[in-house]
């Protein structure tokens, strides 16, 4: 695995080829699962958890990977979402819908075991997005940058929420999908998979900016009607916004939800969210992640990474940026795919032996912080 990572870079738009996957990318996703899995049994069985942490399923392991947001999903997997407020002020609605219907759909014969079939069909999800990310990246940069992100991908930091019950594995296949769709042309399957993306997190309604950068620069830099079919991000987002309404009878009540989370907007200091409040280690981490990314975005230019790409990366960090909290910026940066790219970029020799390594070690110490409930997803 890191003498894959360790090869050096191709000339970008090289033929696709059949094969998707290699060995080195499934070494690095079970090597990675099964770090995930051993954090998960040491928070449960060695070193014990914060009390205060909830979660979704009280199985051996899943008691881990449903914690956190998983608690939330699962939640509206069995009863659906709540007008009134379930637990101090938070509300249900905060968490789009599709993820969580996906979960029910499958889990309908057996309501019961909801959380395990969450937690597998969130890995399934992770594999696949691997796939499409490996197909992708052969369309843009060729075929060796495009494995070598996938695997750094599969053993980034934070991870573990891709084997979590969580909607991060939907939506990076989503996002995959939308781009590759867009990359063979195929414009009204693009649009529904954005809409579907913008179904699972509000971010995906955001991913129509880059997307049809990338129709625009195919149709010549001119506006066609087909693009249009890009709209069906913004308003799957607005769909699920006018539902909230419609539950709560309040206009500005998904804005509210989020508040109560301490998204209140770029400079303002929700309680225990501010890192000028408490410079904690735990927020020196924050900020080392951060600044990780946006060291990554300062080679954007040279990595010769399309126009449309580095959009990706840099809206998502804006994102998080305006809502004033990086509590969650590591799996921020993990969803934004083309950081795989721009790390897979890197061409000094220390940087390609060294950072696999250190890697799976922050994996494991990240995740088994994630699951002893000291360190948010």
């Amino acid at each position: 695995m890191i003498a894959a990572c360790a090869r050096g870079s191709v000339t970008p738009r090289q033929p696709v080829r059949a094969l998707a996957f290699d060995r080195s990318i499934v070494l690095a996703l079970v090597v990675s699962r099964l770090v995930v899995l051993a954090a998960a049994v040491l928070a449960e069985a060695v070193t014990g958890r914060n009390p205060a942490l909830t979660s979704g399923d009280e199985g051996p392991i899943l008691r881990s990977l449903t914690s956190w947001d998983g608690w939330w999903y699962l939640g509206i997997v069995r009863d659906g979402y709540h007008a009134a407020p379930l637990v101090n002020g938070y509300h249900d609605y905060a968490f789009f819908p599709l993820y969580p219907l996906l979960v029910r759909a499958l889990s309908f014969p057996w309501p019961q075991f909801a959380g395990l079939v969450a937690v597998v069909l969130s890995n399934i999800l992770f594999v696949a997005a691997l796939v499409l990310l490996v197909r992708l990246g052969r369309v843009v940069l060729g075929d060796e940058r495009a494995s070598r992100g996938a695997i750094l991908l599969a053993i980034s930091p934070f991870a573990a929420v891709f084997s979590m019950a969580y909607s991060e594995s939907l939506f990076l296949v989503l996002s995959l999908a939308a781009f590759l769709a867009l990359e063979r042309n195929r414009r009204p399957l693009g649009g529904l998979l954005l809409g579907l993306a913008a179904f699972t997190r509000l971010q995906g309604a955001i991913l129509t900016l880059p997307l049809w950068l990338v129709l625009f620069l195919r149709d010549g830099r001119r506006l066609r009607l087909s693009q249009a079919w890009l709209l069906a991000g913004p308003l799957a987002g607005a769909a699920f916004l006018g539902f909230v309404a419609l539950l709560t009878g309040s206009a500005g009540a998904y804005g509210g939800a989020q508040g109560a989370w301490g998204r209140l907007g770029a400079g303002l200091s929700p309680a225990g969210g501010s890192i000028i409040q408490a410079f904690s280690p735990y927020q020196a981490a924050l900020l080392v992640t951060l600044l990780f990314a946006v060291f990554l975005l300062v080679y954007l230019r040279p990595d010769r990474i399309p126009v449309p790409y580095a959009l990706v990366p840099i809206i998502s960090l804006g994102l998080l940026l305006s809502s004033g909290l990086l509590e969650s910026v590591g799996r921020y940066v993990s969803s934004a795919f083309p950081n795989a790219w721009l790390l897979a970029g890197r061409r000094a020799a220390w940087f390609r032996r060294g950072w696999p390594v250190l890697s799976v070690v922050l994996l494991g110490l990240v995740s088994l912080q994630m699951f002893r409930g000291y360190f948010v997803p």
